[in-house]
């Protein structure tokens, strides 16, 4: 078993959502607490690795992963394979080398521009449709981030032969080196565990780190050879200038983040947007470079519809970290993709996550993990709410009721929310999106009495969040249509729905 092998788990998957989603895993529905199985939908099985990944570095005794990196023995056991694939190593599969010569290729062929923004979307651009590409051709060992190292040492290589034999095509390589430099996303460096894992395989390399000194020696090269590209590499990079601006839908579970940046220290000449959807979890629905914050507002309107709002407000630095924490993850579960991406969020795959970097420091992030509470602790309160609101509208209260109340907010959107309202947030998408949850993970009895109850659940979020008029009326409808859908032992296939993730969606 190679390493890549072993990390086979953790790659791309090329199937849409509803195609993936395991069998039913017929929980009783009885339980209280967080679930304690692990899901075979790969996003919900990722949100609980990383959750629990999360409990297990904060053990300062047991970082993940201690045992195989501190122990010298069975070097060639599977259980080493894993950890290597884990840490992030990868071999290179058969395929990438001709995978990065298309990119090239395009690289050489095209006349790139000297303003690094545009440089670096066109770069965004061409490495992008290869992987969008590949992504959907159902190969395995895709390994996005080890799959970028291997780019940009390619990169670097075709360059320096290219100066070397005089072919004239180096101005190309290095505007796709400089592009490669300035959207590879940084990787956990301060971490125990990636620690350890440097320690104990330090042949794995990191995909920014290597960007950087490809860039860093085809410069000296240059320099050396005086070569003039007309394209200046700025070694920071791109920076945040001002704070970030945050609009939200009428539901509260869809958002739009925006952020100024410039290169090197220059005044600001772009903003940065990412589309945000926590209907599920919280998903990344777009990303992408505006002329200005109302570009991507307007953008941003047409994607989400009518319940898209008008306004951007200064967001806090602990919203901000909320709002990007699928952007700021690390490791292999931060590369799992459910393979029903567009193509232009493909597109912006690698840069997405190195903006978010840019604009989020570490002291907001863990600003962020602090506040991140809202349907993540106990939900005693918030059921014990629900049912006083019900006893009072109805004479008999079903034996069941705080069951199926326990068994909708287990699937109610992400159990960390963006924000407190959006606890509440009750969009057709998320009403669907839970029922097609409870339908897939519970035996009927439990699912079927949850799906009862999911029109006053419901109604009883509209009351919490404030919604009124037309958005509530279609909130009520998803609940009534949901509710009518239950779940039959003999007939249901969950394969068969086709609730598919929030890409671009519109409510």
């Amino acid at each position: 078993m190679t390493p890549a092998q072993a990390g086979a788990e953790q790659s791309t998957a090329s199937n849409h959502y509803a195609d993936r989603v395991a069998s039913k895993k017929r929980r009783s529905g009885k339980g209280k607490g967080s679930r304690q199985g692990i899901s075979g939908n790969p996003q919900r099985r990722a949100e609980q690795l990383a959750q629990r990944r999360q409990v297990v570095a904060d053990e300062p005794d047991f970082p993940p992963l201690a045992l195989d990196f501190r122990s010298g023995k069975q070097e060639d056991s599977p259980l080493r394979d894993l950890a290597y694939a884990l840490a992030g190593g990868a071999e290179p599969r058969p395929w990438w080398r001709e995978s990065h010569q298309r990119i090239l290729a395009a690289a050489r062929a095209l006349t790139w521009p000297s303003r690094l923004v545009d440089l670096e979307t066109q770069a965004c651009r061409i490495v992008g449709d290869e992987f969008y590409e590949r992504l959907n051709s159902r190969l395995t060992g895709l390994h996005p981030r080890q799959w970028l190292r291997a780019l940009a040492e390619e990169t670097g290589a075709a360059l320096r032969a290219s100066v070397a034999g005089g072919t004239g095509d180096w101005r190309q390589l290095w505007a796709l080196l400089c592009g490669l430099a300035l959207m590879a996303p940084p990787g956990d460096t301060d971490s125990e565990t990636a620690k350890l894992a440097r320690a104990r395989f330090p042949d794995i390399k990191d995909p920014y780190v290597t960007a950087l000194a490809e860039a860093g020696k085809a410069a000296r090269l240059l320099a050396d050879r005086g070569l003039a590209s007309g394209i200046g590499y700025p070694a920071d990079g791109c920076r945040a200038a001002g704070d970030p601006l945050v609009a939200r839908d009428a539901y509260g579970s869809r958002f739009l983040l925006v952020a100024s940046f410039g290169y090197g220290g220059e005044a600001p000449d772009h903003w940065y947007a990412w589309d945000i959807d926590s209907c599920w979890i919280v998903t990344v629905a777009g990303a992408g470079v505006f002329r200005s914050a109302q570009d991507a507002l307007a953008d941003w309107q047409h994607a989400v519809g009518p319940a898209a709002g008008t306004e951007l407000s200064p967001g806090a630095p602990e919203t901000t970290a909320r709002l990007l924490a699928p952007c700021l993850e690390t490791g292999p579960l931060s590369d799992m993709l459910q393979g029903s991406e567009p193509r232009d969020l493909i597109r912006e795959y690698y840069r997405l996550r190195r903006r978010a970097r840019s604009l989020t420091s570490p002291a907001d992030e863990a600003a962020g993990r602090a506040a991140a509470s809202y349907g993540g602790g106990d939900p005693g309160p918030v059921r014990e709410a629900f049912l006083g609101w019900y006893a009072a509208r109805h004479d008999d209260v079903p034996q069941d009721a705080a069951d199926a109340v326990d068994t909708i907010l287990q699937e109610w959107g992400p159990r960390a929310q963006p924000e407190e309202r959006s606890r509440y947030a009750c969009s057709p998408h998320r009403i669907e999106m839970a029922a097609h949850l409870i339908r897939d993970g519970y035996f009927p009895g439990y699912a079927n009495a949850a799906l009862r109850l999911l029109p006053e659940w419901t109604q009883w979020c509209i009351g919490q969040s404030g919604l009124n008029g037309d958005f509530a009326a279609r909130s009520r409808a998803a609940a009534l249509t949901e509710a009518a859908a239950l779940v039959d032992e003999e007939t249901h296939d969950p394969a068969a729905e086709r609730n598919e993730a929030p890409f671009r969606r519109q409510e």
